[in-house]
């Protein structure tokens, strides 16, 4: 029976050392593993030095207007899909001077990522040259984001935008990858820093005067004192709305088209019988009855000495 005992340990004892010498193995040829494929790009790493590197070569680019350079900076999916092209010299038509100064670089370091097991399988990552003073005075924020790591599609790898930024204004141009939604902000924003507000764009330009039963029309630019005169007399008319209809005005007596700076129509005054028809610029139709006889004849008055 003892016999029996010391050979069942022996062979236990054997088993263990088997085992732990397969464990061992196993260990070294993981880490040996993990020593060849191991890129610290894919844990953690600081990009802060290379932003730097990058924004300083943006504005190169901008100075010296090196549209080529500042092309190649982005991912191959973001110059198939985009104008980049046409954006880089949109962008220069706003940065049209030279850098004399530029003082503060703020890195964003992560701006997007999805990592797994603590490796990152995407990353962008992000940072803003603030204060770039050029030679006409013009000052600018010069920003950016560029993808570092994506497993998936290598094609993504390289730069998404490049902001260029006015401190009061926002974003007046963007290169890169952008949507129909922030283009008409851009848009809207340049014609802010030109002076080109909503309230402006709104203002009236001018008036045509049209007799209906001739079709002979008059234009009141912007600057000719009737046209203030005409629009006065609109818009200070007292009249109650009423259950009109479109036949009516199949013949009319006298028309004002009133439209903004952008030859956009503001609204369509249509007279007929001391009553009016009121078209705005969304289209809604209202119709009204003359109260202010005295104000409506003098607007029929002043219409005659253009058109009849």
């Amino acid at each position: 029976m003892g016999d029996i005992l010391d050979k069942i340990g022996e062979y236990m004892n054997k088993k263990v050392k088997y085992g732990i010498a397969s464990a061992c193995l196993m260990l070294i040829i993981f880490i040996v593993y993990m020593i060849c494929t191991y890129n610290p790009d894919r844990y953690y790493k600081s990009y802060e030095e290379e932003n730097y590197a990058i924004a300083m070569e943006i504005i190169r680019c901008f100075d010296e207007r090196d549209s080529a350079a500042l092309e190649k900076m982005f991912s191959n999916n973001v110059r198939s899909h985009n104008s980049v092209r046409a954006q880089i010299q949109s962008a220069f038509a706003i940065y049209n001077s030279k850098s004399s100064s530029c003082e503060e670089f703020f890195d964003q370091g992560v701006y997007e990522s999805n990592a797994s097991y603590g490796r990152y399988l995407y990353k962008s990552v992000g940072a803003d040259m603030k204060k770039v003073v050029l030679e006409d005075g013009k000052e600018f924020d010069i920003g950016f984001i560029r993808c570092v790591i994506n497993e998936k599609d290598s094609d993504e790898v390289g730069m998404r935008k490049i902001y260029l930024t006015d401190p009061e204004y926002g974003h007046l141009a963007i290169i890169g990858d952008v949507d129909h939604y922030t283009e008409k902000i851009v848009r809207r924003n340049i014609d802010a820093s030109n002076g080109i507000t909503e309230e402006y764009i709104d203002e009236t330009a001018s008036i045509i005067v049209t007799n209906g039963q001739t079709d002979k029309d008059k234009v009141l630019q912007n600057g000719n004192g009737n046209i203030i005169y005409v629009e006065n007399l609109l818009q200070s008319m007292n009249m109650t709305p009423y259950e009109g209809n479109e036949e009516e005005y199949s013949q009319y007596d006298y028309k004002f088209t009133v439209l903004n700076r952008k030859n956009q129509i503001k609204a369509w005054y249509t007279f007929k019988d001391e009553k009016c028809r009121v078209r705005d610029k969304d289209s809604k139709i209202t119709y009204y009855t003359i109260d202010d006889t005295s104000t409506y004849n003098e607007l029929i008055e002043f219409a005659k000495s253009l058109v009849d």
